[in-house]
């Protein structure tokens, strides 16, 4: 897995697989890419780090079962769509 997971949105954490959930304080020095996934009315489901800014990863495996369209990472101060 090229990424992981430091925030669910609460309607979303009892469905949500626990392997790919850690505290932000404990992701591996690997993930250094910030990201979010938000759905189509912009609200923000899923917040995370991957290995790569420009990996479709995060939107590829959870973007259809829960409902996200947009993957957006950090970059100079703001988050841009991918």
């Amino acid at each position: 897995m090229e990424f992981i997971i430091t925030y669910i949105d609460q309607q979303l954490r009892d469905d949500f697989p626990k392997e790919l959930f850690l505290n932000e304080k404990e992701s591996p020095e690997r993930f250094r890419c910030k990201f979010r996934l938000l759905d189509g009315d912009g609200n923000i489901y899923f917040k995370g780090f991957a290995t790569h800014k420009d990996s479709f990863d995060p939107l590829d495996y959870l973007g259809a079962e829960y409902g996200c369209t947009d993957l957006q990472y950090y970059e100079n101060g703001k988050f841009l769509s991918l």
